[in-house]
């Protein structure tokens, strides 16, 4: 029995010590984010973010027009600095992408998601110094 308590003891002190390393040198065994890289922060993304105009163009649809506004978040600033550069170029770019939507295919969520990962790929093309991150929606009307 006075072995077993030793024994106890030891594997207690030992995993004492192991979980006293890892929360100092801050070691993810399980797979979670640590504390101190936490993401991107906000300031981040706004420097990295550009926000077109309000654009109103017509759908592919006979009748139908649609009102939008995008925000782009590029890789880097000189990515950001390019992109606005040519704010002739994507704003071409975007109206001829939602000159070729129905407004059918534009309707619910789904249709969002569509014209975002669209105006993405077609936006990659344009910008020559970094990546477009991401394409969001900001403001929609279709009528």
């Amino acid at each position: 029995m006075g072995k077993l308590k030793v024994f106890l003891g030891i594997i207690i002190a030992l995993a004492i010590l192991g979980a006293g390393a890892i929360y100092y040198f801050e070691i993810d065994v399980l797979g979670f984010e640590s504390g101190k890289d936490k993401g991107t922060s906000a300031q981040d993304l706004a420097d990295l973010s550009i926000n077109t105009d309000i654009i109103t163009t017509n759908l592919a649809s006979s009748g139908n027009f649609a009102i939008v506004q995008f925000n782009i978040l590029l890789s880097t600033k000189e990515a950001k600095e390019e992109t606005e550069k040519r704010t002739p170029e994507v704003r071409a770019a975007i109206i001829s992408t939602i000159a070729g939507i129905t407004k059918d295919q534009l309707i619910g969520e789904g249709g969002i998601v569509i014209l975002e990962q669209e105006l993405s790929t077609r936006l990659s093309g344009i910008v020559e110094t970094g990546k477009i991150e991401r394409v969001l929606v900001t403001e929609f009307k279709v009528q």
